[in-house]
């Protein structure tokens, strides 16, 4: 037994000296990977502060490109707008004398009415004085009123047709409209 047992006693110490040598060789592996971890691990961060450093400027271009495009496109439309301001100012121009235009066809037949009536009333008076002047001579009297009658005849004749061209004009401008202001004003 003491054969055996030496044996035993020797294979146990080779397995504990195996045993402390694998031990030792894993404590190793375990420091060579613990110094590896960390390596990667200080990797990782340069590799994330980069990235960090790589998005930051890339937001700053994309960003810098953009404020850019807005810049330009609000520059176009500041651009559109002052064209579209002058225009206007032009139209506006242009309708201030088309309305001074029309105003100016309306008052026309009212001053064609005015001076007719006027006229009518001083032919009447100045024709009356006239047919009345006949120093006791019938037929010069009989005359006179006639050529009066004929001339309140004509008046009163133009005055009709220019009521009637005035109510034409009337017609007119409600079934086609007057001028009206730009639509886009409303």
């Amino acid at each position: 037994m003491n054969a055996a047992s030496r044996t035993l006693v020797a294979e146990a110490q080779k397995n504990r000296a195996a045993t402390a040598s694998a031990i030792e060789g894993l404590k190793v592996q375990a420091t060579a990977n613990q110094k590896l971890v960390s390596q990667v691990g200080g990797a990782v961060q340069r590799i994330e502060k980069r990235t960090e450093e790589r998005v930051e400027k890339a937001v700053e271009q994309v960003s810098g490109e953009a404020t850019a495009t807005m810049t330009a496109n609000l520059d176009a439309s500041n651009e559109r707008a002052e064209r579209i301001i002058a225009a206007t100012a032009k139209l506006e121009a242009r309708q201030l004398w088309s309305a001074a235009a029309a105003m100016c066809l309306v008052l026309l037949p009212v001053t064609v009415v005015v001076a007719g009536l006027w006229m009518a009333v001083a032919g009447l008076i100045t024709g009356a004085q006239w047919a009345l002047d006949v120093n006791g001579t019938v037929w010069l009297g009989i005359g006179r009123w006639l050529v009066v009658a004929i001339g309140l005849v004509a008046s009163g004749y133009g005055l009709f047709a220019s009521v009637r061209w005035i109510t034409s004009l009337v017609e007119m401008w409600k079934s086609r409209g007057m001028p009206k202001w730009p639509r886009w004003k409303k």
